[in-house]
């Protein structure tokens, strides 16, 4: 549990201060037409027309984080792009892809995660990753998962303060283990923040939606 409990500071230390987008916005936009060569065009769509927003961290590297614009939904799946044109791919809140990182991950199927956590069921299910290697190929990986459900907490989201509640998933596989963090609104059942393993080369990503 120390383990668990020093994330949560890191977690809440990389949000802490967070403002809502709509706020951002004219800042934002204003470096946007200064730099014009380091936000793509469908960035600079999104933040002008004041998309949602997301903010993200990396608590294992410590190479800051930023703020995503929304550019569509799917059914349960989002589709977040970073300045630079990356995408953050979340299904019901849960990662299931990133594009644009690095060696990140492609894909995941996330059915039984999905149940356990927004169901804020303690259990056990797999959960499986497909990830591009150095040559290229997709490369699918299988893990054990434990939920657990632990404290309710108080998450502050810009300037609203939300009830959720804390949902643990360890996972584990034959050579890789690590361990996943989301605060859920039970009553929306909604993950609002989050800290969830993007694979051996980015480590941990923090991520809260901004109302």
């Amino acid at each position: 549990m120390k383990s668990t409990l020093s994330v949560l500071l890191v977690s809440f230390c990389l949000f802490g201060c967070g403002t809502s987008q709509t706020s951002q916005s004219p800042a934002l936009w204003a470096q946007i037409r200064g730099q014009p060569d380091e936000v793509t065009p469908r960035y600079a769509a999104l933040i002008k027309a004041q998309a949602p927003a997301l903010q993200i961290g990396f608590p294992d590297t410590r190479k800051g984080g930023g703020t995503l614009s929304l550019e569509k939904r799917d059914g349960a799946f989002e589709y977040w792009l970073s300045p630079e044109g990356a995408q953050v791919i979340l299904q019901s809140g849960m990662l299931h892809g990133l594009r644009g990182f690095g060696e990140g991950l492609l894909a995941s199927e996330l059915t039984e995660p999905l149940g356990h956590v927004l169901g804020l069921r303690p259990g056990e299910s797999d959960r499986f990753h497909t990830f591009l290697d150095g040559n290229d190929r997709a490369v699918t990986r299988t893990y054990r998962c434990v939920f657990e459900r632990a404290a309710a907490v108080q998450v502050d989201l810009a300037k609203t303060r939300v009830s959720t509640v804390l949902m643990i998933e360890r996972c584990r596989s034959l050579d890789q283990s690590f361990e996943n963090l989301y605060w859920v609104a039970p009553l929306q059942r909604q993950i609002v923040l989050s800290r969830q393993w993007a694979g051996p080369f980015l480590g941990a990503l923090s991520m809260r939606v901004v109302p």
